[in-house]
C-alpha cells in the first residue's frame, strides 16, 4: 500500500507574506505611499489571499485548527475582501460614485477584534506569534476606529507603526523557521509557549 505524502508547515510562507502585508501598510497609514496606490496594493492583497487560502487548507488538514482559521481569516479578510474593496473602491471613485469608506473602517475593526481572540490562543503556541497578533490586533482596531471616523486622524500612524511592529516580528518568525529547518537544527531562537 502506497504511504500518503506528509504536509509541510505552511506557516513560514503565510507569515512572510504578513511581513510584505504590514510593511506596506505601515508605508500607507505613516504617509510613504500615497493612497493613490491602492490598487496596486489591491491585487497584492488578492494575490496573497490566494496563498493565505491555501495555507489555511494545508493547515486543517493537518489538524491544525488555529493555523487554518488565522490563515483562513487573513486569506479571507486582508486578502480577498480587502483586495476586492481597494479595487472597486478606486473604479467606482474614477467613475464618479461617492463611496462610504467608514464601512472598510468597521471591517476592519471587527477585523483585529477577531485577531485578539487567535491572540489569547497563539500565546499557549508560540509567544513571538502572540506578540504579532496583538499588535496586528490593535493596529487594525486602531486603522478600522480611524477609517470609521471614530477616531481622529492620529489613529492612522499609530496603527500604521503597529503593522510595522507585526511585520518585523513576522519576518523574524517566518525566516528563522526557514532557516531553522534548513540547518536541520535551531539557529535562530524561536522560545516557545507564554502559558
Amino acid at each position: 500500500m502506497q504511504q500518503e505524502q506528509k504536509w509541510m508547515d505552511p506557516t513560514p510562507a503565510s507569515l512572510l507574506l504578513v511581513f510584505c502585508i504590514t510593511l506596506t501598510l505601515w508605508a500607507v497609514f505613516t504617509g510613504m505611499i500615497g493612497m493613490n496606490a491602492m490598487p496596486v496594493i489591491g491585487s497584492y492583497f488578492l494575490t496573497f489571499g490566494v496563498l493565505w487560502l491555501m495555507a489555511a487548507a494545508i493547515c486543517f488538514r493537518m489538524g491544525d485548527l488555529l493555523g487554518g482559521a488565522i490563515n483562513g481569516v487573513f486569506g479571507i479578510t486582508l486578502g480577498l475582501a480587502s483586495g476586492t474593496s481597494l479595487l472597486l473602491g478606486t473604479y467606482f471613485t474614477t467613475q464618479g460614485a461617492t463611496l462610504d469608506a467608514r464601512a472598510d473602517g468597521y471591517f476592519l475593526l471587527f477585523t483585529g477584534i477577531i485577531f485578539l481572540i487567535f491572540t489569547l490562543c497563539a500565546g499557549k503556541r508560540l509567544g513571538l506569534i502572540f506578540w504579532l497578533l496583538l499588535s496586528l490586533g490593535v493596529g487594525f482596531i486602531l486603522l478600522g476606529l480611524g477609517m470609521a471616523g471614530i477616531l481622529g486622524l492620529w489613529a492612522f500612524p499609530i496603527g500604521g507603526w503597529l503593522m510595522l511592529v507585526g511585520g518585523l516580528i513576522s519576518l523574524y518568525t517566518g525566516g528563522s523557521m526557514i532557516i531553522n529547518f534548513s540547518f536541520g537544527r535551531p539557529v535562530l531562537p524561536l522560545g516557545g509557549p507564554m502559558y
